[in-house]
């Protein structure tokens, strides 16, 4: 066996640490059937219930498979990484968009192209853009589960208040940048702003860059986050802040990300997931709001695109069996009881829509998203432009610096 990488030894060495807090395995039974495993998140408990259910009919309609779910608290990817080094990985796993390129750089994906026709399952029932996220080079790698966009959230009493139309597709950056300053009033000594931004990571910038025409990465393959249009489009960003003084951080209002900022009703917009409806629902029952598409800038739309894939590692023993296990989890029944985001098929994501009329714009900006994933160093680049989105905030450097510096920085990270 040829020596592994230092990356891959470290990984190694802290197998057996990680496998035992994900529960020892001694084996299937002598039963006759095939034995699978089945790993996920273990953060959302409506997720985590579903999971479990679905296992279970699974298990009860197939003689010849049983499969274990075994969620994952905590640390996930670096668990999932250590498994799949020492060969203990589970037959079937959860796959974030931000994760694909990086374990498709590994090498240890299998691709699903030849076993896709063995249950009649056809890739036209998704969404094209969630199939495309899990695709490259003409291999289909994973089945997508769910997902979720952005939505620009309003407040309806506030607009109300201002004597402004709600948000609809008409709307540009412009437009709603002029709302955000004027939906910024002080009353009593207190100011309640337009806007919630993030001024610590790019999950909002970034869209706004795309709708600016910048890109990630040039043709010549260098980190271009530091191009006219993404200096332009950070500029507009951070001006809604620091010119137009229309937008605010969560934590100055007391409150630990947009979402509740909005609840609280310290701001008239934020643009969030569609998690955020079942938690006004749940927390801010009381809150009048609407959701809206992002508004477009001047090369068209951009969203982000959050979801995650059922896929099967590349020394699978069974993937057949594997394969059968995510046709029926992502089938029209099993995505029919779906309620913690959107369906990744496109009629039952519909159907649920209809229902939940709130999440039309959600399930709208799909055609506009793009993954959210930042190449096959992905967590690294995203830090590393967020580390820059900070510095600007902050005034410790410039725009054109911090871009600057953030892009050859990435541009090293690459070559390692």
């Amino acid at each position: 066996m040829p020596a592994l990488p230092p990356r891959l030894r470290q990984l190694a060495a802290i197998a057996s640490t990680s496998l035992t807090l994900l529960g020892c395995h001694n084996g299937p039974p002598d039963d006759g059937k095939i034995h699978l495993r089945f790993s996920g998140f273990a953060g959302n408990p409506a997720e985590t219930a579903l999971m479990k259910k679905l296992v279970e009919d699974f298990n009860a309609s197939h003689s010849k498979i049983a499969v274990t779910y075994e969620p994952v608290p905590g640390q996930y990817v670096p668990k999932l990484l250590t498994m799949l080094v020492s060969h203990t990985a589970p037959d079937v796993f959860y796959l974030d968009s931000m994760e694909f390129e990086p374990f498709l750089s590994k090498h240890v994906l299998r691709p699903l192209d030849d076993l896709i026709p063995t249950t009649g399952t056809h890739l036209d029932d998704y969404l094209p853009s969630l199939v495309k996220s899990f695709s490259r080079d003409g291999h289909v790698y994973g089945i997508p589960k769910d997902f979720n966009t952005l939505g620009l959230f309003y407040n309806k009493a506030m607009f109300d208040q201002a004597h402004l139309a709600y948000p609809d597709d008409s709307w540009t950056l412009e437009k709603f940048r002029q709302a955000a300053k004027q939906l910024t009033v002080t009353e009593d000594g207190k100011t309640r702003h337009g806007f919630a931004l993030t001024h610590d990571s790019i999950d909002r910038y970034w869209p706004i860059a795309r709708m600016d025409g910048a890109q990630l990465f040039g043709p010549d393959g260098r980190c271009a986050i530091n191009s006219p249009a993404s200096v332009a489009a950070m500029n507009y960003y951070a001006g809604l802040k620091l010119v137009d003084h229309a937008a605010i951080y969560p934590g100055e209002v007391g409150s630990s990300w947009t979402g509740d900022a909005f609840g609280q009703q310290t701001v008239a917009m934020c643009w969030e997931g569609g998690w955020l409806i079942p938690y006004l629902q749940e927390t801010f029952p009381k809150v009048r709001y609407g959701v809206a598409k992002l508004p477009q800038g001047p090369k068209g739309r951009s969203n982000f695109l959050f979801t995650v894939a059922y896929v099967i590692p590349k020394d699978a023993p069974h993937p057949k069996a594997a394969w059968q296990l995510i046709a029926y989890l992502t089938s029209a029944a099993s995505q029919a009881q779906v309620t913690y985001a959107l369906p990744s098929r496109r009629a039952i994501s519909q159907a649920y829509v209809e229902k939940h009329p709130e999440y039309r714009a959600i399930l709208a900006s799909a055609s506009d998203a793009q993954p959210y994933a930042f190449g096959p160093k992905g967590d690294r680049v995203r830090d590393r432009m967020g580390e820059a989105v900070q510095e600007i905030f902050l005034g410790a450097k410039g725009t054109q610096k911090a871009l600057d510096d953030a892009a050859a920085d990435i541009d090293q990270m690459m070559k390692l």
